[in-house]
């Protein structure tokens, strides 16, 4: 993985600084961004426009993304952007193009390194915000630029960790006819770097990351003598290694690291029916039963309702932030709906009672919302819905049985850190693909590879 060579802050944000722009929710109002052209430094003698421009059009895709920015158009400001003024600004010249904020970059290449200067200036608060110096290989400065959306996010959000962060995918080869392998890859939140994780010609499904960003785990099919079967594999990302958590009889799927990193949450059905376990990643520990220990509030009225083994069908849990509840899809009492369940008191309550399935919830990592695909009975398609985790303000996302020709299936919604974008599959465009979005939707980008049919997205932390 390509890695920060060189950061230095010129003029430091500290623990206090200011929250220029509150994110709150989905909707932001916009501020005004002036971005300067990518001048070359004083001491750069050839400079490199080609260069200059794919840094300059990064910068500004990444910052869209966002979905925070308004960008003032380089016309209003092109006689203000002087080259030799890369470290200096007029804040009275500025002011009348009606930018809140003004980002100025200035680049060299030397010895194969790319060094790019960024400072952020607050306009009407006449300041600067920061400036900051990074050093990268020149190949990959895509890399440097998203740590440079990161820096700036969290300077006025106090955000961070979305460009910096991986999305994990299963994907298939399109151009075999024949039953094709599926793999785990990896990809930057745009859709650059990917990189094929394995390489074992067999059936990979439900990644999913590790708290620390450096170890995953997912599915796999394996020969066991003259049967096949699943495993549940850890893998670490900086050297390779791999082992295997569970490979019980019957499903051994659905992980989902707790935020503490201690324990894994899985689907396993030795028992004879589907129920959700903890499991140690670290150790060789027998797996502690967790979902057939649950009562589940009645709908209505004191008590739960009736708990028995025969009922049990509880897959694809996500933790909750704060590390006390876990939430998870299951048909106990006859379609699949979304319960959450508190890990002290093993209290679970129902949250949603429409529709014909509903599957794979997501916990928000601002704790607020859970995301999860669900069935309507008319249309037939999945859909991604949101509801808050006492099961209010259920909130539909997308709309596949809208689509011209047929009906648009979306589904496994993960979350970005920041809690804002998500990424999901959908055969929208026909073969399944991985898109990440704004939860408004203002802002979708598809970001697996147009040769592949991809699908189970796992959006990761931050890499460390």
């Amino acid at each position: 993985m390509a890695r920060l060579l060189f950061v230095l802050l010129l003029g430091s944000v500290g623990a206090k600084a200011a929250i220029y722009i509150t994110v709150t929710g989905a909707d932001v109002k916009k501020a005004k961004l002036a971005i300067g052209q990518v001048h070359p430094l004083p001491d750069f003698q050839y400079p490199d426009p080609k260069l200059a421009h794919e840094i300059h059009t990064q910068v500004r895709s990444d910052l869209e993304f966002t979905n925070l920015f308004e960008f003032v158009s380089d016309a209003s400001f092109y006689h203000l952007d002087h080259p030799k003024k890369v470290y200096s600004v007029s804040f009275d010249e500025w002011t009348p193009t009606g930018a809140a904020f003004l980002l100025k970059l200035g680049y060299k290449v030397q010895a194969g390194k790319l060094t790019l200067e960024g400072l952020l200036f607050d306009i009407p608060g006449r300041k600067k915000i920061f400036a900051t110096r990074y050093q990268y290989p020149v190949q990959q400065y895509v890399r440097l630029v998203h740590t440079l959306a990161d820096d700036i996010l969290k300077a006025l959000t106090g955000e961070r960790g979305l460009f910096l962060s991986r999305v994990l995918m299963i994907c298939k080869e399109l151009r075999r006819k024949m039953i094709t392998p599926k793999e785990v890859y990896i990809s930057d939140v745009d859709g650059k770097n990917v990189f094929r994780l394995t390489s074992d010609g067999t059936l990979s499904l439900s990644p999913s990351w590790a708290p620390d960003g450096k170890h995953i785990s997912y599915t796999q099919y394996e020969a066991r003598g003259r049967k096949r079967g699943t495993a549940l594999k850890w893998h670490n990302l900086s050297t390779g290694n791999r082992k295997i958590i569970s490979a019980k009889e019957g499903m051994n799927s659905g992980a989902a690291w707790a935020p503490n990193g201690r324990k894994i949450a899985a689907t396993l059905s030795f028992s004879g029916r589907p129920e959700i376990y903890f499991l140690n990643p670290w150790t060789d520990g027998p797996p502690e039963p967790f979902s057939r220990n649950i009562q589940v509030k009645r709908i209505s009225g004191e008590g739960y309702q009736p708990s028995l083994a025969s009922l049990l069908f509880d897959v694809e849990p996500s933790w909750s932030p704060d590390n006390t509840k876990i939430v998870f899809s299951s048909a106990r009492s006859g379609n699949p709906m979304i319960y959450t369940a508190d890990l002290a008191s093993k209290v679970a309550q129902q949250l949603t009672f429409a529709g014909k399935y509903n599957a794979t919830p997501a916990w928000s990592p601002r704790g607020d919302k859970i995301l999860f695909a669900a069935q309507r009975i008319v249309e037939g398609n999945f859909d991604i819905y949101m509801i808050d985790p006492d099961g209010n303000n259920l909130a539909r996302i997308t709309s596949g049985d809208r689509a011209t020709g047929r009906k648009v299936n979306s589904e496994n919604p993960t979350w970005a850190p920041t809690g804002r974008h998500f990424a999901f599959q959908s055969n929208e465009g026909g073969n399944y693909a991985i898109y990440v979005t704004t939860l408004d939707g203002s802002v979708k980008r598809r970001i697996s590879p147009t040769d592949k049919e991809c699908t189970s997205p796992a959006w990761g932390p931050p890499e460390g």
